[in-house]
């Protein structure tokens, strides 16, 4: 599975999890990689949680919003717990420094939006790049209905003045991670016309190669 170019200029944008962590260089079990200089950018993986999948994408206000990460310290009731800003010891989490990094930027502090990769976890080792964002915003407390404090951060696609127009592929990476999931699962990881399993694109409700789009 590879990032396959076609004719039209197009790529497939589902990869292995083996060539997103030779990409990335980045430990693939951590959700979180907060990074702020030198040429890679921070990375966001949207992983499938205790429930389901808790980004949403907002198509009128053109922003896409990720919840944060619960506690890995010891003892922690992972859903349970508040999420954390920073540890007892005083070093911020990565939800802490991705909070920190998003209201500098809305407080005028920051002039430039800290950029966040995001891959969203298809199946075990099958990641889809949903492109790159600008992180806007993030909210930290009790949203309603909620019995414990959450992170949630807001972002923008850095190519949004492209799209909708012209975008081939901006229904495909706006299509939510739970339902491109669902599409891979369904599908098998092959086209729905002729059983392909490379260059692969999200079509409406199916999966179909470069040939059959």
């Amino acid at each position: 599975m590879d990032f396959l170019t076609d004719d039209a200029g197009g790529r497939s944008l589902i990869t292995s999890a083996s060539e997103l962590q030779v990409r990335e260089g980045m430990n693939l079990q951590k959700g979180m990689n907060f990074r702020d200089g030198g040429e890679q950018l921070s990375v966001f993986l949207v992983l499938p949680r205790d429930g389901g999948y808790t980004d949403t994408w907002d198509e009128a206000q053109m922003h896409y919003s990720y919840e944060g990460h619960d506690s890995v310290a010891e003892g922690a009731a992972g859903r349970t717990d508040d999420q954390l800003l920073m540890y007892a010891s005083g070093k911020p989490t990565e939800n802490g420094k991705f909070y920190k990094a998003a209201n500098a930027y809305k407080d005028g502090m920051r002039a430039e939006p800290l950029q966040v990769q995001i891959y969203e976890k298809l199946d075990p080792g099958v990641y889809f790049d949903k492109g790159i964002f600008n992180l806007v915003d993030a909210t930290y407390g009790k949203a309603d209905g909620d019995t414990r404090k959450v992170a949630r951060f807001y972002l923008t696609p850095a190519d949004a003045a492209l799209a909708p127009d012209g975008r081939v592929a901006w229904a495909e990476r706006t299509l939510p991670a739970s339902v491109k999931a669902s599409i891979w699962r369904d599908g098998q990881g092959r086209c729905a016309v002729c059983g392909e399993q490379s260059s692969l694109h999200f079509e409406g409700a199916h999966l179909l190669c470069t040939a059959h789009r």
